[in-house]
């Protein structure tokens, strides 16, 4: 039995002129960490339905010149944590998933190295992937594959799903019994450009992510905390107690 599989679309970096502190940080390979930088917070990770991704397994898709490759397959994810994150007065509910890791961390394909999904004009290390892109609209295969799974928050089918563990596994063990080097040392080099800024200290950089996350469960109990009293506020009489309750005092009149 394979696990459920997931496509993940992992974006491009942005250009220095669109984005002078990019850094496409997510996801955070080394601590076996996806989301929370709140990607895919409005469908894949969004938390009223992440929770059925435990035990499943990320494929993480990499478009670029060279194509869409598979740079990572992650472990079974063994936890979702649920976030909420304040910008501009609102608030984002998003989820984390993570998976186990190993010492050294289990690090992605360097993108040029990746096996290929689809790649226009050029042949396909997934033959199932490719039929699952043809049933898509769009002008070029690549777009295709990315119109399908862009928003999609659902399980491949099983047949695609064992063909794109199956394949990825045995590239990955031929890579690191045979050419190391085509797995990627820091995490850019799974991206198909630099970034305009590399992140060269990636546990600061998650760490300083986390600083700024709520526990989404504590919120929700906080909020529950404040309604109920709230509440019970409402229903005490902001007066003070009717003068009818007020023992009356006997008065004596003097003769």
């Amino acid at each position: 039995m394979t696990e459920p599989v997931y496509f993940v679309h992992l974006r491009r970096p942005n250009s220095a002129s669109k984005d002078p502190n990019e850094r496409r940080s997510d996801p955070f390979y080394e601590f076996g960490s996806f989301g929370c930088t709140t990607c895919h917070c409005k469908n894949l990770l969004h938390p009223s339905h992440a929770e059925k991704l435990i035990g499943a397994r990320l494929a993480f898709v990499q478009g670029g010149k060279r194509g869409s490759r598979l740079v990572f397959l992650t472990p079974p994810i063994l936890d979702v944590k649920k976030w909420k994150k304040y910008e501009q007065g609102k608030g984002i509910r998003f989820s984390e998933v993570t998976w186990k890791t190993t010492r050294p961390p289990q690090m992605p394909f360097k993108y040029n190295e990746a096996p290929v999904l689809v790649w226009n004009n050029h042949p396909t290390d997934f033959p199932l992937v490719k039929q699952f892109a043809l049933k898509a609209d769009g002008r070029t295969l690549e777009g295709r594959l990315c119109s399908k799974i862009r928003s999609k928050a659902e399980p491949l089918e099983r047949e695609l799903a064992h063909q794109v563990v199956k394949v990825y596994e045995a590239k990955r063990a031929k890579a690191v019994k045979a050419s190391p080097s085509a797995i990627a040392f820091t995490y850019d080099e799974a991206l198909p450009w630099s970034p305009p800024i590399p992140d060269r200290n990636r546990k600061a950089t998650y760490d300083i992510f986390h600083k700024h996350l709520h526990d989404e469960t504590d919120v929700a109990e906080s909020l529950l905390d404040t309604k109920a009293a709230t509440s019970e506020d409402r229903t005490k009489s902001r007066c003070g107690p009717s003068r009818s309750r007020k023992p009356c005092c006997r008065v004596t009149r003097c003769n």
